[in-house]
């Protein structure tokens, strides 16, 4: 089952990471075209600022933070604690990924519900354009669940690997790569 849920997030992941890299490419294209607009013609692409703001910082942000975790392409600090037996550090950083787990699980939920209040009244960014208040939580939502349940995906490892710590520090892909090789 572990093995099976590990596939599909990296699926999703792959292709929110594509997703999400088609997006900022277009982002370019659109803030070229805008500069271009507003200093070569005057006129300017009005929704180009909303848009980026609103949207794509949120969908690079969000979708890619558990295939950031994934292949551990994020900042990392790494501490030696030489004072704890390796079982008892294991066990600490199984418990502080548990805890980042529920808190990012308890947020996933709020904005969860706060979308579908945006959604029932029809909130919208106020400017020029109504852009939609629930899409933009949609994103935020979407990544926090992908990102809760990477980490829980990877404290199931954990258990099911004997308590070896070396699944929250190991790049996952190579695991996969292992994974279907079997």
């Amino acid at each position: 089952m572990i093995g099976f849920t590990e596939r599909w997030l990296n699926r999703i992941d792959w292709a929110l990471a594509r997703f999400a890299a088609a997006v900022i490419l277009a982002t370019m294209v659109m803030m070229v075209c805008d500069v271009l607009g507003r200093y070569l013609f005057s006129h300017p692409l009005p929704w180009v600022y909303d848009v980026v703001s609103i949207y794509v910082m949120n969908m690079v942000l969000y979708f890619m933070a558990s295939e950031v975790l994934r292949t551990q392409s994020h900042i990392e600090l790494d501490v030696e604690v030489r004072l704890l037996p390796p079982r008892a550090w294991s066990v600490l950083q199984a418990i502080a990924w548990l805890a980042v787990a529920a808190v990012l699980a308890l947020t996933t939920w709020i904005v969860c519900g706060s979308m579908l209040e945006s959604w029932g009244k029809r909130e919208v960014h106020p400017g020029l354009y109504d852009w939609p208040v629930w899409l933009e939580k949609a994103i935020v939502a979407c990544g926090l669940a992908l990102l809760t349940v990477r980490i829980l995906v990877r404290c199931a490892r954990f258990v099911q690997q004997g308590l070896d710590a070396s699944i929250f520090n190991a790049d996952e892909s190579a695991a996969a790569r292992v994974l279907e090789a079997h």
